[in-house]
């Protein structure tokens, strides 16, 4: 009896976690289109392009310096003083490294790009870099004790203030350092909070080293090739096609992976901690496994084909004519995002029982193919090439963890299926709904018709996912755990309000 509450208990707090994070990336996504909606009609794409080059340099450089520290925390059952000293020594010599690294190669970057303005732009960076390495350490008790109401609480007002001073300047200047002007605002804005709201202060210490290193070197190296694989897209494009089209790239991916950006990573970043204690105490991994993988694509089955659906009015309205080459790129990342959702849930199944080295030989491989096929594909089809690419390597390596992490874990196929096709039915019935009203209503993009396009198709979803549900006499799957955090989120709201 106290196990099964403990489980319950357990649950609960992951499912408020869950729905603290998915609604802190709600609140910054609605900050970040508002400012991208002004921000584009102030700066060029140009603009957009330089500072995104020197974003992914200063990052991808910053990623080969990443060790893993604070999985390697989040998965120990129990931490000390010397744990977290040393979690933040390695956290400070890593930063030490990367922000020299960037200053090193800010002039050798900037001629191979042919943009001398690259100097001015990783300079900058590698201070934002700096100041990431010397944040509180203390706060990954936030996620270990799955406490992210605090964490929405550390990341909000850094979130606002750089927004803020990246649209003031923006406004005053019309140059790109406004751009890097948000990002550092908000880096130091962070690095403040961090130290206000968790009373731990470091000492530099390495005495756990020999606890830490083990997991850390393969999770440093799986961060590493993850981070060069995500990061070779702008490389390539920068280099074959110029900085305006990485700009372009770089747009039509936040637009066209807002369903992977939003729902995805966050759920992960709460089922790591989450799968970490029902590992520790020897409960179902499968059931928690399926659980979270049936509730994620409940939710990334019709928001990635929406996307896909309203990708031409929503670009031509939010952005304006100069962007319409991103629409065919929004259409096809829209529809990419759903094939990470096992990916993604796959490879932190298998990071919270340390299985990297599988992990970092596919990410290795699909590191080469991505590679070569952007090459290809962009010489052939220009920057929709580069799309193709992604969509191709998205889904060989869903078929890679798919096959690994069903292995590994004794999981079967058919549970899989079992839990997801109400909500594949559902967005199959949306889809013709949302295509039948687009032909109705017209080619003419309005504010009015895009409203009524999504509210169309969330309306017939949501009818036709509870039809389906309630033909199937209700079982025990993904509409119980989003109706679970439902009410969660209810019980908190009248908590607050008593």
């Amino acid at each position: 009896m106290a196990e099964a509450e403990s489980e319950l208990s357990l649950a609960t707090r992951a499912a408020r976690g869950a729905g603290w994070v998915i609604f802190w990336r709600c609140v910054t996504r609605l900050l970040g289109t508002i400012s991208t909606l002004v921000l584009v009609r102030l700066l060029v794409p140009g603009d957009f392009g330089l500072v995104a080059l020197g974003a992914t340099f200063s990052q991808s450089l910053d990623g080969l310096a990443e060790i893993g520290v604070d999985n390697a925390l989040i998965r120990e059952p129990s931490l000390d003083r010397t744990m977290y000293d040393t979690g933040f020594t390695l956290a400070l010599i890593r930063g030490i490294v990367s922000s020299l690294l960037i200053v090193a190669c800010a002039w050798p970057v900037a001629r191979f790009f042919g943009e001398p303005r690259l100097v001015g732009v990783l300079l900058a960076l590698a201070v934002a870099t700096f100041m990431g390495a010397v944040e509180n350490i203390g706060v990954i008790d936030f996620q270990r004790d799955l406490a992210f109401n605090r964490e929405f609480n550390l990341l909000l007002a850094p979130r606002i203030l750089g927004i803020v001073a990246c649209i003031v300047t923006a406004y005053i200047w019309r140059t790109y350092w406004a751009l890097v002007v948000g990002i550092l605002t908000s880096r130091s804005a962070r690095l403040a909070c961090t130290y206000l709201m968790h009373d731990y202060r470091p000492h530099l210490s390495l005495r756990a080293l020999s606890r830490l290193v083990g997991f850390s070197f393969w999770s440093w190296m799986l961060a590493w090739v993850s981070l060069i694989r995500e990061r070779i897209d702008n490389f390539v494009i920068g280099r074959l096609l110029g900085a305006a089209d990485v700009g372009l790239y770089s747009i039509s991916w936040d637009v066209g992976f807002i369903t992977f950006n939003e729902l995805v990573a966050p759920i992960c970043r709460v089922l790591f901690p989450g799968l970490t204690q029902v590992r520790n105490r020897g409960s179902d991994i499968a059931d928690a496994y399926f659980r979270a993988v049936s509730a994620t694509l409940l939710l990334t089955f019709p928001a990635g084909i929406g996307i896909a659906l309203v990708a031409d009015p929503l670009i031509r309205l939010a952005a304006g004519e100069r962007w319409i080459a991103a629409i065919p790129l929004v259409q096809i990342f829209g529809i990419v995002g759903i094939f990470r959702v096992v990916t993604y849930m796959g490879a932190t199944l298998l990071t919270v029982f340390g299985v990297l080295q599988v992990q970092f030989s596919i990410t290795m491989f699909m590191l080469l193919v991505r590679f070569g096929l952007l090459v290809v594909l962009i010489d052939r089809f220009g920057l929709v090439g580069a799309g193709f690419a992604v969509a191709i390597v998205a889904i060989l390596e869903e078929i890679c963890y798919l096959v690994l992490t069903f292995r590994r874990f004794g999981l079967r196929l058919t549970d899989l299926l079992r839990n997801n096709w109400r909500s594949a039915i559902a967005t199959a019935v949306m889809a013709g709904a949302v295509v039948f009203l687009k032909r109705a209503l017209g080619t003419e993009a309005t504010f009015l018709h895009l409203f009524a396009q999504i509210a169309t198709g969330a309306v017939v979803y949501a009818a036709a996912l509870l039809a389906a549900w309630l033909m199937a006499g209700r079982p025990r799957g993904a509409e119980s755990v989003i109706l679970n955090i439902a009410r969660e989120a209810v019980r908190s709201l009248q908590r607050r309000r008593a």
